[in-house]
């Protein structure tokens, strides 16, 4: 904002001063929403330590997967599988703070009971535990992911207003007030003299 194209009147003095305020209002507002997501973004990271016990989730499964493989045979354990019913999911968008995060709703899950073979039930029921574990993680990691990126978004905005936008002001403002009192106190000198010229005429 440069100094030189504001005029130094009381009404754009009024109207900085006004402006100002609404800015650090807005500053306050970003500022509580900077800690809000903040404190979102630390809930769902006490979550994210899962992310190991669904990796062995998938280890475990798979090691039986690859046992029944060598003992069944690769046509068996693809014929047993086909029988069970694949699961459906739905991407739900919602909004945490204005920030839409990706969601997902398990419509249909898989019954491994349909798995024909018994030696299978149990692999069956291994990875569909780890891929229901996997879908949250999935949805968990997202949502971290778009908070995170809000959150420095509004603090860039914060630091802006704090660093640039409101010291400007501040020092136009400043700069408006110099020089009003500046005038204030050149027209009290002229009035003064002038009264005293006129006194020493009447005189």
């Amino acid at each position: 904002m440069s100094v030189g194209r504001v005029a130094a009147t009381k009404g754009v003095l009024q109207r900085l001063r006004e402006q100002l305020k609404f800015i650090e209002k807005g500053k306050n507002v970003l500022k509580m929403k900077r800690d809000q997501l903040a404190g979102e973004i630390n809930k769902l990271l006490v979550d994210i330590k899962r992310r190991k016990e669904v990796e062995q989730l998938f280890s475990d499964a798979y090691e039986s997967l690859k046992y029944a493989y060598t003992t069944l045979g690769y046509d068996t354990v693809v014929s047993a599988a086909s029988a069970v019913e694949l699961m459906e999911v739905r991407a739900l968008p919602t909004s945490v703070m204005g920030v839409i995060m990706p969601d997902v709703e398990i419509v249909k899950r898989s019954d491994p009971k349909q798995v024909p073979l018994i030696t299978l039930y149990s692999i069956a029921e291994r990875l569909h535990r780890a891929v229901e574990e996997a879908i949250k993680l999935a949805v968990l990691e997202a949502k971290i992911e778009q908070l995170s990126r809000e959150l420095m978004d509004t603090n860039r905005k914060v630091n802006a207003l704090e660093k640039v936008v409101i010291p400007a002001y501040q020092s136009l403002i400043r700069y408006i007030e110099d020089r009003l009192n500046e005038e204030a106190l050149e027209e009290f000198f002229i009035t003064k003299h002038v009264r005293d010229i006129i006194r020493v005429r009447r005189e």
